[in-house]
């Protein structure tokens, strides 16, 4: 996102917690992007210090897991006629990072908004170069009850505004999370491909099979049954993948073999990573609670949880996002 908006003439700081991530776009103020987009991005200022570049429009692009994080460090600088998007939210990220911020003893709440999914499949290929594949369109915006969708979306840079779809609601945003179905299950199911020392695979044309991506199908179905009973219509995947990529198919293997700018995404290479520790918490988690709180059965999405619990020596439930629906329904 750095680099594509600064490409397009956008004045961008950059901030990461860990200074060697972003050593090099510290030291030359460059980015290298490649694929659809090409060439030699200049930043105004790269920091791990957030105040050094904390400005009145923030992109939020670090996974959910961060959110929390987040908040707590801009906290002091949050004022009523400031931006914060997260890109993504996940589910229920915005709400959760109001209330963060109340926590926090913030009393003039931001514009806070959050995105269905990033607008960009891309992938980092070294400390200051990013290849980016594909810009998904259509991709889903809505804000809090408090703040103005109107005015957030005049603010944003207009090299990425045709991508968006404003929409009325951040639960529409959350139930939209396709993360979840296409993340959790396909790392689990493939841990002993992903910790192979000669193992390198791509994540969506070789991890997920025909038998998996009939197990995601089953985990979708629950993610909009849930939605269905909260009162919102969500699209399935293999429906979002047609709309956002354009591909075509018969189920979501075929979608995904179709898919283009799947066919270059390396699998991660240990389960550690933002796959498991983001969706299932933020994704995963939060959806069995309201399907809870409705009487609806989510025997698939609980099976991962309960995985995922067992492998990691975690409890996903106990740090995840457990918002009840009267919470969200508050929120529009």
């Amino acid at each position: 996102m750095a680099a594509h908006l600064a490409l397009n003439g956008v004045k961008v700081t950059l901030w990461n917690r860990t200074l060697e991530n972003i050593a090099d776009v510290v030291n030359d103020k460059h980015i290298y992007c490649n694929g659809i987009v090409n060439g030699k991005a200049i930043i105004d200022k790269a920091s791990n210090r957030i105040e050094d570049v904390i400005s009145d429009f923030v992109m939020v692009t670090t996974p959910s897991s961060a959110h929390r994080d987040i908040a707590q460090m801009i906290s002091p600088f949050v004022h009523r006629n400031m931006t914060i998007i997260l890109n993504p939210g996940r589910t229920f990220g915005a709400i959760d990072f109001k209330l963060a911020l109340q926590e926090c003893g913030v009393k003039e709440l931001p514009h806070i908004a959050e995105t269905q999914t990033i607008v960009y499949t891309c992938r980092k290929n070294s400390p200051n170069s990013v290849t980016i594949f594909a810009l998904k369109d259509d991709v889903k915006i809505a804000a809090l009850k408090n703040s103005n969708l109107n005015y957030i979306m005049k603010k944003m840079p207009e090299c990425i505004k045709s991508h968006f779809t404003p929409t009325h609601s951040v639960a529409l945003t959350s139930f939209s999370n396709v993360g979840m179905v296409l993340h959790c299950s396909p790392v689990l199911m493939n841990i002993g491909w992903i910790e192979a020392d000669k193992s390198n695979f791509k994540y969506y044309y070789d991890g997920i099979s025909k038998n998996i991506s009939r197990f995601l199908e089953k985990i979708d179905i629950e993610r909009i049954n849930v939605a269905n009973a909260a009162g919102y219509e969500v699209e399935s995947v293999v429906n979002w993948l047609k709309r956002t990529y354009k591909v075509c198919g018969n189920g979501l293997y075929e979608c995904i073999q179709n898919n283009e700018a799947y066919n270059k995404i390396d699998a991660p290479t240990n389960i550690y990573c933002r796959y498991i520790f983001e969706d299932v918490p933020n994704g995963l988690v939060p959806i069995e609670f309201i399907g809870k709180e409705l009487g609806i059965v989510t025997h698939n999405i609980s099976t991962i949880i309960n995985l995922a619990n067992s492998v990691f020596d975690i409890d996903f439930r106990k740090i995840g996002r457990e918002i009840s629906l009267n919470v969200i329904k508050n929120e529009f």
